[in-house]
């Protein structure tokens, strides 16, 4: 990764924030907005970020959630050498608390998603993005979101799995996609080719409710972070960027196109 942009990647993951207490990454994520060519965004009345890029009947959408378990102290971000899931040593960030200089989680669940989407915001030519508040406790920014943002979106990709190879086959049973569906044959190939070989049943994240919600066929991929939900929590530089890369080639791949998947019956249980 280039140094300005590691140097941004540090500057994001140093900004703290919790369950609704995102105010401040909010108020930075903004501000970047700002100076980004062809960008239209908004917030809700509960801070989640709305963002679109480009012209287009039908949208690729990427999604991270904007708070953390962490709590709201000063941290310093570091560079240090620690393991990927390989077990091998890489280029990581973790973070010390300010006045202590004790251990304190660097919150890349999911700031470092944050990252991922505003990287693939640059790239592509169209794009939705939406990053939601209170992910943790129950994915509520994301059960309050604005029905019509979503209305021509055909498909999202978010960024909030462990580590370096894991994605998410079913989040709290409730399947993001169906594995003979087009949608994810078309990019099989290219997730195996990027290491992301555990397709896991997970807990909850907001592209469950969005399934629920919009029933468009969804992914969750891993964004690099490690040790989540403590205060050893550390990103693999490298692992951020692989993310944004396999993101970058899914969405090519699947491009600007409605694709369909219904509710299986069992489904529904999951409806909160």
């Amino acid at each position: 990764m280039e140094q300005h942009r590691l140097d941004k990647l540090k500057e994001l993951l140093s900004i703290p924030t919790s369950t609704w207490k995102e105010d401040k990454l909010i108020e930075y994520v903004c501000e970047e907005l700002m100076s980004y060519d062809g960008v239209k965004f908004f917030t809700d009345e509960y801070g989640s970020i709305y963002i679109e890029k480009g012209l287009s009947e039908i949208y690729p959408c990427v999604v991270a959630h904007l708070d953390t378990v962490h709590g709201l102290n000063e941290i310093i971000v570091k560079e240090e050498t620690l393991k990927n899931a390989q077990g091998e040593g890489k280029l990581s960030l973790r973070a010390y608390d300010k006045e202590s200089g004790d251990h304190s989680g660097i919150g890349g669940d999911d700031k470092a998603g944050v990252f991922i989407c505003l990287e693939l915001l640059k790239k592509m030519d169209t794009l939705k993005v939406f990053l939601p508040v209170a992910e943790e406790t129950g994915c509520h920014g994301t059960r309050k979101a604005q029905e019509d943002f979503f209305e021509n979106v055909g498909y999202a990709i978010q960024f909030d799995s462990t580590e370096n190879n894991t994605m998410s086959k079913s989040l709290l049973g409730v399947k993001l996609y169906e594995e003979e569906s087009d949608f994810f044959q078309k990019t099989k190939g290219l997730i195996l080719e990027h290491g992301f070989s555990e397709w896991k049943h997970h807990p909850y994240t907001d592209t469950m409710v969005l399934k629920q919600r919009f029933d468009f066929p969804c992914l969750n991929f891993a964004a690099g972070y490690y040790e989540y939900h403590t205060k050893y929590e550390y990103v693999v530089v490298e692992d951020v960027e692989n993310a944004i890369n396999l993101g970058e080639k899914v969405i090519n791949k699947l491009g600007n196109q409605k694709y369909l998947y219904k509710f299986e019956k069992d489904d529904k249980r999951f409806l909160w």
